[in-house]
């Protein structure tokens, strides 16, 4: 089933930092709602063999060498030059909006060792000890003069943070509600016949997978964390996303607002790097996508 997606929506393909925080002081300047939310900081977990126990993937949190480099090496800066973004933008901004809130949105699967029970195991002893935001995002905040923790928005989940994988399986159940609807096609896998496909036609009429053979992809994940936060009254979103991640994270919006039918926001992206980049220099010798949707 084909969505109807013509809205005041569009791209813009960046190369400065300032042109992306003036492409975003624009469409903030603009904004008709009163409150905004800023998701920013979005990091990975990683395993620290050392210690048996998953890590936030920022580097300034890291005591060891090891565990440094490969984080610099896979998502470099992404998380606290995001934060900083966020702040940044926050602060320029607090006098239009009523409230800002930060969202901290955490991989928590992709490099989590596959063990089964032992995953589970892991992400759960990691959210009994993650009960503050990481040391580097509460400094940052304090420096601010402006922001505290009381800004960080709470999810159903966690007080602090909006966790990938409960994100994951509620959209695994949101999808049989809406291939019963008619509003996702799902398809067995020819060669694999007791498997299927949950997919989403798009826009340009491009087929997109948001679940196979039981795994959802980050477009479901999207989708439900913008569902989340339309739930929570909020209708103005700023996303810093990885570069990588542009893409289902677009799907994921589109699924969201026209699916869901969350009338009356408008959701602004933009991707500074993610993939080991370790300066603004590096982020901005890559071409940065900029996007707004309003439904």
């Amino acid at each position: 089933m084909k969505v109807n997606t013509e809205k005041r929506n569009y791209h813009h393909m960046v190369s400065s930092e300032e042109e992306l925080l003036n492409l975003i002081r624009d469409e903030l300047e603009s904004a008709e709602q009163a409150e905004l939310v800023v998701m920013a900081g979005h990091f990975m977990l990683f395993n620290d063999e050392e210690s048996n126990c998953l890590k936030p993937g920022i580097i300034e949190e890291q005591s060891s060498e090891l565990m440094t480099n490969r984080i610099s090496r896979r998502v470099g800066i992404f998380p606290t030059y995001t934060w900083k973004l966020g702040i940044e933008i926050g602060k320029e901004f607090k006098d239009k909006f009523d409230e800002t809130k930060f969202l901290l949105l955490i991989n928590d699967w992709q490099y989590v060792p596959d063990g089964g029970s032992t995953a589970t195991e892991l992400r759960q002893a990691f959210y009994e000890k993650f009960t503050e935001i990481p040391q580097i995002y509460k400094q940052l905040l304090d420096e601010s003069n402006v922001f505290d923790e009381k800004n960080i928005l709470a999810s159903r989940k966690h007080p602090v943070a909006f966790p990938e994988t409960w994100l994951k399986y509620r959209f695994q159940k949101s999808a049989k509600k809406l291939v019963k609807e008619g509003k996702l096609e799902k398809k067995m896998i020819e060669d694999r016949p007791n498997q299927s496909e949950v997919t989403f036609v798009d826009s340009d009429g491009n087929y997109k997978t948001l679940i196979s053979c039981g795994i959802t992809g980050c477009a479901g994940e999207v989708t439900e964390m913008i569902s989340e936060v339309h739930k929570l009254g909020h209708r103005l979103m700023l996303i810093f996303a990885p570069g990588e991640c542009y893409s289902p994270v677009r799907t994921g919006i589109e699924i969201a607002l026209n699916l869901y039918a969350l009338d009356g926001m408008k959701i602004i992206i933009a991707d500074p790097g993610g993939s080991g980049e370790n300066s603004t220099q590096e982020i901005y010798e890559k071409i940065i996508n900029f996007s707004v949707f309003n439904s």
